[in-house]
């Protein structure tokens, strides 16, 4: 079923125009036309079945007809902090870390980071706009947010999630399964690291700061392929 996500509050039997992006996403990339369905989730994160009423070269009207009951959305909620990667790697990360569940990235600048941002990046809307493709293509009932970068040491400090995680090569004998089975957390903080991984600075700074070395296993994984597995195996140990 195609998705979209407003900014408004809906309510059953009334009508509304999307804005214009989310217009031009129905009309002209997905050719949609009066009559045919879809859902929409409103700015409180509640999805309604929805039918498009008129729709003409650049504009479409909307239909609310009733709201769904339940939720598509992980009770614990993931924040991934994601050593920036470059290329089509960062890209990857977001796309596949918002199918799985998680429900905010943090991209950060590590010492290992072969991409360099300063201020703000010129890269953040891409990102967001690949969240939210993301969101619509996987039934999220959120957008979730990709904020602008941090260093990592702003990132260490600032985590405010229950539970604090970073995967680490030379991490021994702690897993991530014995963690969170142990501490059970509303929020879990997820630290990946760039190419070349952590530094043994940052992962001294990571524990100063109760965030926890876990070993993923006995093969080391790249940066893009880390988050999202680690979002997999949460998911897996929590909700399946």
């Amino acid at each position: 079923m195609v998705r979209i996500f407003v900014k408004n509050r809906l309510e059953p039997d009334t009508s509304f125009v999307p804005p214009e992006e989310e217009c031009h996403y129905l009309l002209q990339v997905l050719r949609m036309r009066s009559g045919e369905e879809l859902d929409v989730v409103d700015v409180d994160g509640a999805v309604y079945n929805c039918v498009i009423g008129t729709a003409d070269k650049k504009t479409v009207s909307v239909d609310v007809l009733k709201m769904q009951k339940g939720s598509h959305e992980m009770k614990t909620k993931i924040t991934l902090y994601q050593s920036v990667s470059k290329g089509e790697r960062m890209d990857l990360t977001i796309q596949k870390s918002v199918e799985l569940g998680v429900n905010k990235i943090v991209p950060v600048i590590s010492d290992r980071c072969v991409v360099k941002l300063d201020g703000k990046s010129s890269k953040s809307d891409r990102w967001q706009k690949i969240a939210l493709e993301a969101a619509r293509q996987s039934g999220r009932d959120i957008v979730p947010v990709v904020t602008e970068p941090l260093t990592f040491a702003k990132a260490v400090s600032s985590c405010s999630e229950n539970l604090k995680v970073i995967p680490w090569e030379e991490a021994k004998g702690v897993t991530l399964k014995n963690v969170i089975s142990s501490r059970p957390a509303k929020s879990i903080a997820v630290f990946i690291g760039p190419e070349g991984g952590f530094t043994p600075a940052e992962a001294d700074l990571a524990r100063s700061n109760d965030i926890t070395p876990v070993t993923l296993g006995e093969r080391i994984l790249r940066t893009e392929t880390a988050g999202p597995a680690v979002i997999a195996m949460i998911s897996y140990e929590l909700e399946l």
